[in-house]
C-alpha cells in the first residue's frame, strides 16, 4: 500500500510555508536548501512558492492528488515536519484536512490508512497454508 501523503502534496500547495532562518544556515546546522528559500522578515525565511496567491512550494515534485512528493524531504523545514497526515497516528489534522480540502480532494480518513502499519507476514506464518 502506498503511503497516502505520495498521492497526495496538497498541504505543500495550500500554506505558506515560513520558518527561523538558522533552518537554512549549513555552518549552524540548518539543512533546508537556503536556494529553496526567501526572506520573510527578519527572523523567518519561506520555501519559495509558497507566498503566491495559489502556493506551490518549490520542492513539490509531481502532480496533486495523483502522485507528489518532496523533492527535500529529509531536509523539510521543521514546519513540515509538524503535519501530521489526517489519520495516520489515530486523529485527524485541520492542516492536511484543509489542504486537501482546496484541491478538491476528500479528507483522510481512518480507512486510508488500514495495512499501513501492519507488519509482513512472516515465512513461519505462511507455511503449511
Amino acid at each position: 500500500m502506498i503511503h497516502p501523503c505520495l498521492r497526495c502534496g496538497a498541504c505543500c500547495a495550500c500554506f505558506r510555508v515560513a520558518f527561523h532562518w538558522m533552518e537554512a544556515e549549513a555552518s549552524l546546522g540548518g539543512h533546508v536548501p537556503a536556494e529553496l528559500t526567501e526572506k520573510l522578515d527578519p527572523h523567518r525565511l519561506v520555501m519559495r512558492g509558497t507566498q503566491a496567491y495559489q502556493p506551490r512550494c518549490i520542492a513539490l515534485k509531481g502532480t496533486i492528488g495523483e502522485a507528489a512528493h518532496c523533492g527535500i524531504y529529509p531536509q523539510r523545514p521543521s514546519v513540515c515536519r509538524e503535519v501530521p497526515p489526517s489519520w495516520e497516528f489515530g486523529e485527524p489534522s485541520p492542516q492536511c484536512d484543509k489542504g486537501r480540502t482546496a484541491h478538491g480532494l476528500p479528507p483522510l480518513t481512518p480507512d486510508d490508512w488500514i495495512g499501513m502499519h501492519s507488519e509482513p507476514a512472516s515465512e513461519a506464518d505462511t507455511a503449511d497454508a
